[in-house]
């Protein structure tokens, strides 16, 4: 079970949890880190998308964001996103990496 961050309408953690599934039904705010992933090629600036499983719940064989998830309650952005590029592209990346 994944427990979430409850966060105010300025994305601050107000010190309560809520389990994911419960903060989906309820539409309870939470936190969730998004990376784009930019390349260069030629004189092109490109933005590099994901394709979502076809076995996803939402929006399942989509393209979406280069790489996002959910903040585990007690975490932060940054560790969040470094994990999730690990976790859905394989890619190790350090807080220096990130702009």
């Amino acid at each position: 079970m994944e427990y979430l961050d409850i966060v105010d309408e300025y994305g601050e953690p107000t010190g309560q949890i809520v389990e994911r599934s419960y903060a989906h039904e309820q539409g309870i705010l939470h936190r969730t880190s998004h990376v784009w992933i930019f390349r260069k090629k030629g004189e092109t600036l490109q933005v590099l998308l994901q394709k979502r499983s076809d076995n996803k719940d939402f929006f399942p064989g989509c393209y979406d964001i280069s790489s996002a998830g959910h903040i585990p309650a007690g975490s932060g952005f940054t560790e969040s996103a470094i994990r999730e590029l690990k976790e859905e592209l394989e890619l190790l990346a350090a807080f220096v990496d990130l702009k």
